[in-house]
């Protein structure tokens, strides 16, 4: 079956294939969703030199561990600068090397060829290539876990202190992504294998516990780094969020209040366009549950640990079932992997749909919506206010006020200067009057001197609602968003952003 061939070419083809799709267009397309707030906490620890204490608008706002974004700033400083591309470039990396992992653990766990076909699977379903394109923790998280399992399967028999401390350090990593189902997920996983036959036990031994403390010692010191070196008025706790967003929001759920059956439906949905096939290799499992190889049942209860586990938290989401994408497609690959077998197929269609189905991301993703970006949308208003205040005087000369921006904002109007100055809605800024005015309360409530002829204004304001602070248009030039491409197709429009420029 040349489709099922495990050689270098079959594995370099999927991989750089999976490569076109992840970067095609990635950095056209405008912030969307959450990444909005880890483009301006990477912003301002890169505008502040204050890499412990992260900030949203100049609030503290501890929500996630430091990793996901000490990521994103070492591509910004890689790069050059934080843009697009250096936001959603460790998303990108841990989606790709993901692939590269499932089909690893396929042909290592499964019949030769499970991998191949479980890695393009992966690299084709829709909702793992929209999530990888997004500047989140969420992706870095799937790549932690099977990085860890692919690490245990090695050598699952393996009692060495390097064995132990390569696996806790794996898990202390994805932890300060997003939290500590990085180590919860690996260890549901792996608990029906260690369970089988009395494993566990040959494990119980002083390396193992010795290579966990380390592990700990791993999580725990970027929290211990923000604590000493960080700024002592900061406000929050990174160890507190951690309890609140781990511990409270599984047990007493304060948001993200989905229903009990949220991942019954979810999962189908994230795994398509290939869900019927883990679906139908679930059923054939369950029908042959004593003559199915012992790997193959084990993921079909990790899979099952899994899907407890996240249904029992009070607190559902649609894409926190993203950890299962990659094990659902590798069952689905085994089901099809048995499938060409008895029929002895070359699986051309397969072929073909696994090519179609990358294709049309590669359109959709890739070229349609950067395309429907473009155009105007905050990607434009950036544009405009930089060309138009840099034709007065370098960029690095102005001062930027943000008045409750839209979060989009900040990473598309930056200047090499001095840090951006957010105010809140619920200040008391001055609502009227004129810029003399406003310049004094800003003086005033920053303890510092802002020159008027070198201070640029951001605001946002809604659809049909006059723009804010329009006393400053007597003496400043006014520059609106304009609607994007897709904006302008659809009939919609999104939140919009006005900037006011002194008048040279």
């Amino acid at each position: 079956m040349r489709l099922l061939r495990n050689d270098r070419r079959a594995l370099l083809l999927l991989l750089a294939t999976t490569a076109l799709i992840l970067l095609v267009g990635l950095g056209n397309r405008e912030l969307w969703g959450a990444e909005t707030r880890w483009a301006n906490i990477s912003l301002q620890m890169l505008q502040s030199g204050d890499y412990f204490d992260p900030y949203l608008k100049g609030g503290a706002y501890y929500d996630k561990p430091l990793l996901s974004y000490w990521l994103i700033t070492a591509s910004a400083w890689l790069t050059g600068s934080l843009g697009a591309w250096s936001l959603r470039l460790s998303s990108v990396l841990a989606a790709w090397l993901s692939v590269w992992l499932v089909y690893l653990l396929g042909e290592r766990l499964l019949q030769r060829g499970t991998g191949l076909i479980a890695g393009w699977m992966l690299a084709t379903t829709f909702y793992f290539v929209f999530w990888a394109r997004v500047a989140t923790a969420d992706i870095l998280t799937v790549c932690g876990v099977l990085a860890a399992l692919w690490w245990y399967w090695r050598g699952p028999d393996d009692t060495g202190f390097w064995r132990y401390s390569v696996f806790f350090g794996l898990l202390a990593l994805t932890s300060l992504c997003k939290g500590l189902i990085g180590f919860i997920l690996p260890g549901l996983l792996l608990l029906p294998h260690l369970l089988g036959q009395g494993r566990w036990k040959r494990h119980l031994n002083l390396r193992l516990a010795a290579a966990l403390l380390l592990g700990g010692a791993l999580y725990i010191t970027p929290f211990l780094l923000s604590h000493l070196y960080g700024a002592a008025n900061y406000a929050e706790s990174g160890l507190g969020l951690v309890v609140r967003e781990n511990l409270v929001r599984f047990f007493q759920p304060f948001d993200n209040l989905g229903p009990l059956y949220t991942y019954l439906l979810y999962l189908p949905v994230y795994t398509l366009p290939w869900a019927p096939c883990w679906v139908i290799a679930l059923w054939v499992a369950l029908r042959q549950w004593r003559h199915i190889e012992p790997n193959t049942r084990w993921l079909v209860q990790g899979l099952a640990l899994l899907m407890l586990f996240f249904t029992a938290s009070g607190s559902r989401r649609s894409y926190y079932v993203l950890p299962l994408v990659p094990f659902a497609q590798l069952l689905g690959a085994w089901w099809v992997t048995r499938w060409l077998a008895v029929r002895n197929s070359q699986g051309r269609g397969l072929h073909l749909g696994f090519a179609a189905t990358a294709a049309l991301l590669v359109a959709v993703l890739g070229i349609l919506v950067p395309w429907s970006n473009g155009g105007g949308g905050v990607i434009g208003f950036g544009k405009a206010v930089r060309e138009l205040a840099s034709a007065q005087a370098p960029l690095a000369q102005w001062h930027l006020v943000m008045v409750e921006v839209d979060n989009k904002v900040p990473m598309y109007l930056q200047t090499g200067g001095a840090p951006f100055r957010y105010v809140a809605d619920t200040e008391d800024y001055p609502r009227s009057g004129d810029t003399a005015t406003l310049m004094a309360w800003l003086e005033r409530d920053s303890g510092q001197h802002w020159d008027p002829q070198r201070t640029i204004i951001v605001a946002h304001y809604r659809p049909g609602q006059p723009p804010p602070l329009d006393y400053l248009s007597h003496d400043h030039q006014v520059i609106t968003t304009q609607p994007s491409r897709g904006e302008r197709l659809l009939h919609s429009s999104a939140e919009h952003s006005v900037a006011y420029i002194p008048k040279a």
